[in-house]
């Protein structure tokens, strides 16, 4: 893809993105992506995975992994690191300020509309409705995850241990995040002993 050449704005990033697409791209998940975290991840993965191919389904999961170690939100987190992907540090800071400047601009403009008509029956409905929605929208995205989920027992193991924990023992959701990454490292390593516990012999019978 090439760049546009009007202006600094528009550079093409070393990914071969052009840095206005980017732009574009994420001020339209700020103005559409209502509910924030896992409830706007419909949205991003198919913009930036199905529609654009800027990321593959592998760098996907590993960028949305990484995000969700991080502090802070988890939209601006995963944006961030994709659009400092794709071109660098200054693609990184205009693509953050454009996803953030929507609701930016729609909290000052309803901040004292929502104060004065709190109270309000319609309002009220209408704020609970927006929270029924966005239920939804978090369930979908759960459930687009459970389809994907590797085949595998180890891996539905350790969604439950994380389901228990987190559900009925009340255990911090970085604590969950961290068992997780260290059992999939043990994991790893446990294939890769096995790999060669079982070329060694082999090995030893061809010298």
């Amino acid at each position: 893809m090439s760049g546009v050449t009007a202006g600094n704005i528009q550079n093409t990033s070393p990914a071969g993105v052009s840095r206005l697409d980017v732009l574009r791209v994420y001020l339209k998940i700020g103005t559409i992506g209502f509910g924030g975290g896992y409830a706007v991840m419909n949205l991003i993965h198919a913009e930036l995975v199905e529609k654009r191919q800027w990321l593959t389904e592998q760098r996907y999961e590993n960028m949305l992994s990484l995000s969700e170690m991080a502090p802070g939100a988890l939209t601006v987190n995963l944006l961030a690191g994709v659009a400092y992907r794709l071109g660098g540090v200054k693609t990184m800071l205009l693509a953050t300020a454009a996803l953030i400047l929507p609701s930016f601009l729609l909290i000052l403009l309803l901040a004292g509309f929502f104060l004065a008509w709190q109270h309000n029956p319609l309002v009220a409905g209408a704020l609970e409705g927006l929270t029924a929605g966005v239920v939804g929208l978090m369930l979908a995205v759960v459930w687009e995850l459970i389809e994907k989920f590797p085949n595998h027992w180890y891996y539905y193991a350790t969604g439950a241990v994380a389901l228990v924990l987190g559900f009925f023992l009340h255990v911090n959701p970085i604590w969950l995040v961290i068992l997780g990454a260290a059992a999939g490292g043990l994991k790893s390593l446990a294939s890769i002993l096995y790999r060669r516990l079982k070329t060694e012999p082999g090995k030893d019978v061809g010298a």
